[in-house]
């Protein structure tokens, strides 16, 4: 029988920061920082950020948004820092919620049937034609030329252990 890492983990470490407009991504943050915190921690596998809900990257990526102020890739500080414990890196991905992709691709917004909704992370408001400005119809090219092709760059150059996607369920309508 196939055995995957998940399969024996119990306790794991949850980084969720949904990155914005000012925050100083990776400023404080350093590999021996971190694996001292996580040495006192002690979790089986560790989540840390890399795109949220307004859609914002939290690493310098060449496909999506990144964070207008990156200090440094706190991603690859998390991957460096898990890589040096031994601990598989799982990273929290926004899908569908996705302010900056629409903002590049309005004809991507899902159709809301000319309603507005309001949420308490981030203002419903619509796009050109009726169309949502902040969540993606999953039927569009969004899924796969531009969350799909984010992920295979995270792959490619992070070899993270796995991917949490968050608002799949509740961010669709």
């Amino acid at each position: 029988m196939h055995t995957n890492w998940h399969d024996s983990v119990l306790f794991g470490l949850h980084f969720d920061l949904h990155a914005n407009e000012t925050d100083q991504v990776g400023a404080a943050l350093s590999v021996d920082h971190l694996v001292e915190q996580l040495e006192k921690v002690r979790p089986d596998y560790v989540h840390c950020d890399c795109k949220g809900h307004a859609g914002y990257a939290s690493y310098p990526t060449r496909v999506g948004v990144p964070a207008p102020s990156i200090v440094r890739d706190s991603l690859r500080i998390w991957r460096d820092a898990t890589r040096r414990l031994g601990l598989p890196l799982v990273v929290h991905y926004s899908g569908i919620w996705d302010r900056m992709a629409l903002a590049r691709h309005p004809e991507w917004g899902r159709d809301n049937g000319g309603r507005v909704q309001e949420s308490s992370w981030l203002p419903q408001v619509q796009g050109p034609g009726g169309l949502d400005a902040n969540m993606a119809c999953p039927l569009s090219p969004y899924t796969e030329s531009y969350m799909a092709a984010q992920m295979a760059e995270i792959l490619e150059d992070y070899d993270i252990d796995g991917f949490w996607v968050d608002g799949e369920n509740w961010a669709t309508a």
